[in-house]
């Protein structure tokens, strides 16, 4: 990191002692969080789980059968290897365990990409080894589910996109996408940020390129043995309903619950949904919603693009802000695509303490509620129902915040030699300038 961007320089070895040093915590951490924290939780490890259906995929593969084409599948095809890895496929027991296992792994991975990023950002003092502590309580925050989806194997890929992105490696920035795309689709929408970082439209080219050739690889397989299968998993998407954790269901869910309207919920898609007047009218507009809002998210962080490649500090909001975004406006938000926010979480935390408070207050929130008392909110229990609406309310006010962060940096770093801070918005906001740690 160079002087002039608020940086004091450091050896080779001093950075190298600091990616060990924050490594080696950040797995310790994640370790004792999920070896003594998780086991003692107050509901069952494996309350509500989709390690069942991952495990019957698993097992038709072993009978010999395809996917996509002698079986439905609505993930992407990456995912499919994940649902193999574990192995035990004529034993749920034994399935279920090492697939927690695996997701285990994924976790320590994510977290040591997450601690290099920090290192990256502060060689010097103990921010970065803030950072995956940071982490570490926000993995306890988001619970058990953590090891019953995969999801943490996106936040792995986002953590990869983050850490490639302040060290302005487009393209391996723009491959990390399009494997999160093979793996989830959702990851699509942080391309744009990418793109941010380039110089001249030609040179946008190369992590195009890059993002095409990683997002499209996988699914050439099974497009040339079933086209209709691979269709399969975008249309099921696109055709389901608005689920019940939504924060666009979350007026009907309420209205509900306190006998102010009608509804009744179904199942669906995988996913419980709110069949109650207007629910299909939001499910239909959460498309032209989240395109809407995205729209104005990267407005904001375009008129910022100047700074976001001079100051890696800022990566990371940017990253945090795209993900909020399509999670508050998409009309199904399951509790596991809070885990998708982990690493950036940790990485903005440490720098704005308001942001820190109510990116934990939403993990706990969803965590409260999923899965012990998921019975309680399809039953409309009203304090149950408010659990999940406060959560909601907490999401939006993370991305009203992250967005008026952005909004009040400056558009351009200081001229070389010349000390600026941005306007004072919060407790933590001049901390997203690049600064000097100083230690502390």
């Amino acid at each position: 990191m160079s002087a002039a961007a608020g940086q004091t320089p450091t050896t080779a070895g001093t950075r190298a002692r600091t990616v060990a040093g924050v490594i080696a915590l950040g797995l310790a951490l994640q370790a004792a969080v999920f070896g003594l924290l998780f086991p003692h939780l107050w509901y069952n490890l494996h309350y509500i789980t989709d390690i069942d259906i991952y495990q019957w995929y698993a097992s038709m593969m072993h009978h010999g059968l395809q996917p996509y084409r002698d079986f439905h599948v609505e993930y992407p095809p990456l995912a499919v290897p994940l649902f193999v890895l574990p192995g035990h496929t004529g034993s749920l027991a034994q399935y279920t365990s090492w697939f927690s296992y695996l997701m285990f792994l994924f976790a320590l991975a994510m977290t040591a990409v997450t601690g290099a990023a920090a290192a990256v950002l502060w060689p010097t003092g103990r921010r970065a080894y803030a950072v995956v502590a940071l982490l570490a309580l926000a993995t306890a925050a988001t619970g058990a589910i953590l090891e019953n989806r995969y999801d943490i194997v996106v936040a792995l890929v986002i953590a990869f996109f983050t850490l490639f992105l302040i060290q302005r490696q487009l393209l391996a920035a723009a491959f990390a996408l399009g494997i999160g795309f093979a793996l989830k689709l959702t990851p699509l929408a942080l391309l744009p940020l990418v793109l941010l970082f380039v110089a001249r439209p030609r040179r946008a080219l190369g992590p195009l390129a890059m993002f095409t050739v990683a997002a499209a690889l996988p699914f050439v397989p099974y497009l040339i043995s079933s086209p209709r299968g691979i269709w399969y998993v975008f249309d099921y998407h696109l055709q389901r309903p608005l689920q019940v954790e939504s924060v666009l269901a979350t007026p009907l869910m309420v209205g509900r619950a306190l006998h102010i309207s009608s509804g009744h919920w179904v199942y669906s898609h995988g996913s419980h949904a709110i069949a109650a007047p207007g629910a299909h009218l939001l499910a239909t507009l959460s498309g032209p919603l989240t395109l809407a809002a995205l729209v104005v998210t990267y407005a904001v962080i375009t008129r910022r693009r100047v700074l976001l490649r001079a100051a890696p500090h800022v990566a990371p909001l940017a990253v945090l802000a795209v993900i909020l975004t399509i999670m508050a406006f998409g009309k199904v938000l399951s509790p596991q695509y809070v885990i998708w926010m982990l690493p950036v979480v940790a990485l903005v935390g440490v720098q704005d303490r308001v942001l820190a408070v109510l990116a934990l207050a939403t993990l706990v929130l969803t965590q409260v509620e999923f899965p012990a008392r998921y019975g309680d909110l399809l039953a409309f229990d009203p304090a149950t129902v408010l659990v999940v609406a406060a959560r909601n309310l907490l999401l939006l006010a993370t991305l009203g915040i992250t967005l008026w962060r952005l909004m009040h940096l400056p558009e351009e770093p200081a001229p070389l030699g010349v000390t600026s801070r941005p306007p004072l918005v919060g407790p933590q906001a001049t901390a997203i300038i690049p600064t000097d740690d100083g230690g502390s």
